[in-house]
């Protein structure tokens, strides 16, 4: 039996149809606001799975915050898949996501040692490795010699991944994956799939950045393969390939059929555009659409090397052509 947390979310409801198919028995975590329509929708998207799928998830009611609930939940599982997390870059969801990202991992850590679970599967992000130099490729030894983050999603999944990390002290073995800006199908418009609905709309503009991109199903495939391996307590950048958001952007642009971004974005711009829209979203009390995060990212250039994974289990990646696809095939806003 396996235990996987995020079961509702973009990640989680990929990994857990990935699990099903691969003959796992799972338990789902699902709080009691959260419904798994976007989960059934995810099975439905593979239309060669076999039939009634998604009534072999076993669910429980609870959230990662309960660490009553994670104890119960958790009796008796050979593997924990911890994959939920609060992905927000609004500064007033800060306290919030602190919270669900970091004592969440603790709990499921926790609740891992005393039920003595022999494994567990823990889906960081590359924010939570040490700020990029831009002229320096970004690996798995950069962690935890800067303490400096760009945003509280990144301090949140840095202190996640430290807890998963005292879990290893106490004695639990684990893997820690840390995707890039993850792609696939039905990827949410309150995420990456942003980008894919302001495609479609229109944009005659691009940004300066460079960054790494990477497909939800190779996150499911690799962490899956880690975890059936005598692969123990490691960490796997997950990352297809860098590319410049002016590649993506036309790219995207090209499999919807609408107008190619042509004009670059200069930075100026976008730092005088988050500053009016926190002013305007403080007035009309709405969460802002651009955030200072957002303006640092889209022009940062940054570099992730995916050597280790490759090397460690000889993985392939689905190319970036065929996940923006994918993505544009079975996108819906």
């Amino acid at each position: 039996m396996i235990f996987l947390t995020g079961g509702t979310g973009f990640v989680g409801a990929h990994m857990l149809r990935h699990l099903i198919v691969n003959g796992e028995k799972v338990r789902a975590l699902k709080r009691a606001s959260s419904n798994t329509q976007y989960t059934q929708r995810v099975f439905e998207t593979y239309r060669d799975d076999p039939p009634n799928m998604f009534d072999q998830v076993e669910w429980v009611e609870g959230d990662v915050l309960d660490h009553e609930i994670l104890q119960e939940a958790t009796a008796g599982v050979d593997a924990i898949y911890h994959v939920a997390a609060l992905v927000n870059f609004d500064p007033s969801s800060r306290r919030a996501m602190l919270e669900t990202n970091i004592t969440g991992a603790a709990n499921v850590v926790n609740a891992a040692l005393e039920n003595g679970v022999g494994k567990i599967a823990y889906v960081s992000s590359v924010a939570a490795l040490d700020p990029p130099r831009e002229d320096l490729p970004v690996d798995e030894i950069q962690f935890g010699n800067n303490p400096t983050r760009y945003s509280a999603y990144a301090e949140s999944k840095f202190q996640g991944e430290l807890e998963i990390w005292r879990g290893v002290e106490e004695g639990l073995d684990a893997v820690v994956v840390n995707p890039s800006i993850i792609l696939g199908p039905l990827v949410p418009v309150d995420g990456p799939g942003a980008l894919f609905q302001s495609l479609r709309r229109g944009m005659s503009f691009y940004p300066s950045g460079i960054t790494g991109f990477v497909d939800v199903r190779d996150v499911c495939r690799s962490l899956t393969q880690l975890m059936g391996r005598e692969i123990y307590n490691e960490r796997f950048i997950l990352s297809e390939g860098n590319y410049s958001y002016r590649d993506i952007f036309q790219t995207i642009a090209r499999a919807f059929g609408v107008r190619v971004p042509s004009r670059k974005l200069p930075a100026f711009a976008t730092a005088l555009a988050w500053r009016l829209e926190w002013l305007l979203a403080g007035l009309s009390n709405r969460n802002p659409r651009i955030t200072r995060e957002i303006h640092e990212s889209a022009h940062r250039q940054v570099h992730f090397s995916n050597e280790k994974i490759k090397k460690a289990i000889d993985f392939q990646f689905t190319s970036i052509e065929q996940s923006i696809k994918d993505t544009v095939e079975h996108f819906d806003d």
